[in-house]
């Protein structure tokens, strides 16, 4: 073949790749910026019960088939218009909205992700704490579990509990990145040792000045560094008082961390023994966060335009291969001398 007809099959499979990935690029484009604006809105709920690492069989089956009760009902279209209904019974003014809820379970816990999704940010919001109101209260109606009631204001505390430890184990590490970046070991160290060093230096002044007579003229000299040195006595103080009040700070933190947790503990285990004495596998849920404030939904757009662009290039190359053949025919094999 010669060269010119090879260079004319390059251009041509290049020009359709770059066609098919112009192609590929617009579409996702396209695509992407026609999709109508969506919030997303998420609340938490737990359920209560033993634990799943009990290690009865019989138990993992009730827990699977209870949290799989939990997920479709939050997801069935019943529970979806009891919320709508209640949302035009509280707000007639606000304007209704299509929502879409999805519900999924965290891995190796008893804690539900609700996720909200509507075009109504608003709606969204009100919506998804609609449907939290009308599940317990749907769950509260059922009445088939003894003590039903009292677990589930108690399971609230531990939530609540929970909470609290969280940001006292904030708090606790706060203080303690501020004492070390501020009051390191060796600085504490170094305050003490420079403090002593100046306490040393007032007494001598101080005595060098009780030996000179009141109208000796190196009496002002005297004082003036004496003052100068109780100065930097006292700043050196107030720097090492700064510290010990960040010091404290900091235990002050950890004791409250430390009686957060065991408080919150104290309360699991009394709401795990509730739990076993009703002789249930299964227990009541309660409201761990309610909805947050709908956020817009942004989707990642560098991906789709990647693909976009590589499949319409690939495709484009692929055609440009198959037109090459078509309008460059193989060359004819020279005819032969007779």
């Amino acid at each position: 073949m010669s060269t010119a007809r090879i260079l004319f099959r390059v251009i041509l499979i290049l020009g359709c790749t770059l066609v098919g990935a112009t192609v590929g690029f617009l579409f996702q484009a396209r695509r992407i910026t026609s999709n109508p604006q969506e919030f997303r809105s998420v609340a938490k709920l737990v359920a209560g019960g033993q634990t799943l690492s009990d290690g009865s069989a019989n138990g993992h089956e009730q827990h699977a088939d209870f949290y799989g009760t939990i997920i479709e009902t939050l997801e069935s279209a019943e529970m979806k218009r009891r919320a709508f209904e209640r949302v035009r019974a509280l707000n007639p003014d606000l304007e209704e909205a299509d929502v879409d809820i999805r519900v999924a379970q965290t891995k190796g816990s008893a804690i539900f992700d609700i996720v909200a999704t509507s075009i109504d940010p608003e709606y969204c919001t009100i919506f998804l704490d609609a449907l939290l109101d009308e599940f317990i209260a749907y769950r509260q109606s059922l009445g088939t579990q003894a003590g039903g009631k009292t677990l589930e204001q108690f399971l609230q505390a531990v939530a609540s509990q929970q909470k609290k430890m969280e940001e006292t184990f904030e708090a606790a590490e706060q203080a303690q990145a501020k004492v070390e970046a501020s009051s390191a070991k060796a600085e504490g160290e170094r305050l003490v040792t420079r403090l002593t060093k100046l306490k040393d230096q007032r007494d001598d002044l101080r005595l060098e000045l009780r030996a000179l007579a009141e109208d000796d003229a190196a009496r002002a000299s005297l004082e003036r560094r004496l003052t100068a040195v109780e100065q930097e006595i006292a700043m050196t103080e107030a720097e090492r008082e700064r510290r010990n009040i960040n010091i404290q700070e900091s235990r002050r933190a950890v004791e409250k961390y430390a009686v957060a947790k065991l408080t919150y503990e104290k309360l699991l285990e009394s709401a795990e023994s509730m739990q076993s004495s009703f002789g249930s596998g299964v227990g009541p849920i309660a409201i761990q966060e309610r909805a947050s404030v709908a956020a817009e939904l942004v989707e990642g757009w560098q991906l789709p335009i990647a693909i976009g662009a590589l499949g319409g290039g690939l495709l484009g190359a692929i055609i440009g291969l198959l037109l090459s053949f078509i309008f460059v025919p193989p060359a004819s094999p020279p005819e032969r001398p007779i």
